[in-house]
């Protein structure tokens, strides 16, 4: 057992802070929360005193995808030019990256995150060998390799994408899903590529093509996920269809925010890709030509999405796609700082990180609050995050992070 004393703590409901208050870990399991005094555990108890810092539940990002490197001046692996040689090597480099993204995801205080599209034989190895114990990083949810139409995004890189058309092949492409071990299933489905030829930013599925597959997931108890930006048309298709988050999201106008209000959708906007590819596009190395001056206007509308969806009251879920260039893997705080920027209050930015993002991802009765019975992921911080949102993208700030009562990285609490 282990007792955490002294704490204030802002359990991720989005309730007021409470000071002096402890928190009685069993194993994986919190057994307790509350004064000291209310808490039942023998004298002998392992005890650490926080000294009044701040203790909140593990970080949550529910868009990432863990084995791409966002370093776009990161040298490429040396192919050899035989093909069968070269996509081994290369899936081998990846899995060795995502083992070092993985890590420095949890010791940013990331200790869930949800990885949506990734190769099926990388990411699920490494999502069952991280949960073994095997490694250190964060727990990890995965949709494998994506579902997308013919010409549709995804299908720029061999391998990455079940290419279906029609609501039949969608079903079955869901189903391979499943059956290869899928945590939830990804739909490239409200537009095609925004950035990349040749259907830049045009509408992708139909509800009609959406909607089976849908069920089908909901049937085997999957959500699904869908990357719909740039045509908000296409993203009202998806919410038509019944997708349980729109990723990324921008622009809307408020008839669709009120569509995912009333149905409950919920929207994970990555605002973190926004700033980054503005910046590469003004360095001259944005890999997209072509594609600029829609760039720059995503990045405009963002923050008037965010806006809206607050006051319509859509739900929001922390996500990065960190991956995308300069789009850090353990920067991933980064979106608090940018939720609050774009509108937020800190609180708000913080429950959709925590308790937002468990219930989008199906896993809040284990996870994104602090409360007896869940896991003990929990993160110290040593500031005011309701002060100073930056405060938890500062590693120096981010003291001591569990993962299931285990010590992920310990910055001498």
């Amino acid at each position: 057992m282990l007792l955490l004393r002294n704490a204030r703590i802002i359990d991720g409901t989005g309730a007021a802070p409470v000071k002096d208050q402890a928190v009685l870990i069993k194993g994986k399991i919190i057994a307790g929360v509350g004064p000291e005094e209310s808490l039942n555990f023998p004298n002998d108890v392992a005890q650490i005193d926080l000294g009044g810092k701040t203790l909140m539940p593990g970080f949550i990002d529910c868009h990432v995808h863990i084995t791409m490197n966002p370093d776009p001046k990161a040298p490429p692996p040396r192919f050899t030019n035989i093909p069968v040689r070269d996509a081994a090597y290369w899936k081998s480099r990846s899995l060795l990256y995502a083992l070092n993204a993985a890590r420095q995801t949890a010791e940013a205080g990331f200790t869930t995150v949800q990885d949506l599209t990734g190769l099926n034989e990388l990411v699920f190895p490494l999502r069952d060998s991280i949960a073994a114990g095997e490694y250190v990083g964060s727990r990890i949810l995965s949709s494998g390799i994506c579902i997308t139409l013919t010409g549709g995004h995804g299908t720029e890189w061999a391998g990455w994408a079940i290419v279906a058309d029609g609501p039949h092949e969608v079903v079955k492409a869901v189903r391979q899903q499943v059956t290869a071990g899928a945590d939830v299933i990804k739909y490239m489905g409200g537009t095609r590529a925004a950035f990349s030829a040749p259907f830049r930013g045009r509408q992708g599925y139909i509800t009609e093509e959406m909607q089976p597959g849908i069920e089908e997931a909901h049937r085997a108890g999957l959500r699904v996920a869908v990357h719909a930006h740039s045509d908000v048309e296409g993203i009202k298709n998806s919410i038509r269809a019944g997708v349980d988050s729109i990723e990324h999201g921008v622009p809307m106008d408020d008839e669709a925010l009120e569509m995912m209000a009333e149905r409950g959708t919920y929207l994970c906007p990555t605002l973190s890709v926004y700033p980054a590819s503005v910046e590469l596009v003004e360095e001259g190395i944005w890999a997209y030509p072509g594609s600029e001056d829609r760039v720059r206007q995503l990045a405009e509308d963002a923050p008037k999405v965010i806006e809206r969806a607050r006051a319509i009251g859509v739900k929001v879920a922390l996500g990065t796609d960190a991956s995308m260039p300069r789009v850090w893997h353990g920067g991933n705080a980064r979106e608090f700082e940018l939720m609050v920027d774009y509108g937020m209050t800190p609180m708000e930015a913080i429950v959709a990180g925590t308790r937002n993002a468990a219930e989008n991802l199906g896993l809040l009765d284990q996870i994104g609050t602090i409360e007896t019975g869940k896991l003990a992921d929990l993160v110290v911080v040593d500031g005011d995050p309701l002060d100073n949102i930056r405060v938890l993208k500062d590693l120096q700030c981010i003291k001591l992070v569990l993962k299931e009562g285990h010590t992920v990285i310990d910055r001498g609490i």
